[in-house]
């Protein structure tokens, strides 16, 4: 009888491995258009850089210039730099990995938030756009995806540029909450790391399983 059971069993056993292998082959395309749409983005914004002062930097040296005291240097590991990127003396090279970071950190936000919650919303016209880096391939998605760079692109070069006589993300405070001080740069800061962690994540698991964000905490 368990032989039975155990030939019955293998043939559903590899149906699903086959939907799993077929979603993460989908996920690793939709992947590898996001990289690419990324990468034209990083691309375009660094022909906007203002030469050797960099993305964010300014027009004169700053000797006396300490990383390790900026905000984003907290406990519990402090100022923490073990490749040497960011150097005492060079801010227009910290002002431009601080604006990075800044970036990246928001797009992660974003990401990972919009990652949990297209499994359960989705927009009209959107019903049958599939949950998860597919969503990027079929269509509508594709025209939704194609749509959000162009507007972000425009955003960036256009209207979002960094001002070196501003902290390097400073775009003022459209919403007027009047919280732009040193407690809510430093969350934000921590925040966006945290999410450049999750958003990473969330992308291997499902190249790795094929299964979205919210089905990776399933069985």
């Amino acid at each position: 009888v368990a032989s039975k059971h155990q030939l019955r069993a293998e043939p559903v056993s590899a149906a699903v491995a086959a939907v799993a292998a077929a979603k993460a082959a989908t996920a690793a395309k939709a992947a590898t258009q996001v990289a690419t749409g990324v990468g034209a983005a990083a691309a375009a914004g660094s022909m906007t850089t203002g030469g050797k002062e960099g993305i964010a930097g300014k027009g004169s040296p700053s000797p006396n210039f300490d990383p390790a005291g900026q905000v984003g240097a907290m406990p519990p590991l402090g100022f923490f730099d073990p490749a040497g990127f960011c150097k005492k003396g060079d801010e227009n090279g910290f002002r431009s990995l601080r604006a990075a970071e800044i970036k990246h950190g928001r797009v992660a936000m974003m990401a990972a938030l919009g990652g949990v919650a297209q499994h359960f919303v989705k927009f009209p016209g959107f019903d049958g756009v599939p949950s998860g880096l597919s969503a990027v391939t079929t269509a509508p998605g594709t025209y939704g995806f194609v749509a959000l760079f162009l507007v972000a692109g425009a955003l960036e070069l256009g209207l979002w540029t960094e001002d070196p006589s501003k902290e390097p993300g400073n775009f003022g405070d459209p919403a007027g909450l009047g919280q732009y001080n040193t407690e809510m740069r430093q969350r934000e800061l921590n925040n966006g790391r945290f999410a450049m962690f999750a958003a990473i994540g969330i992308i291997s698991a499902e190249l790795l399983t094929g299964k979205d964000a919210v089905e990776q905490f399933g069985p």
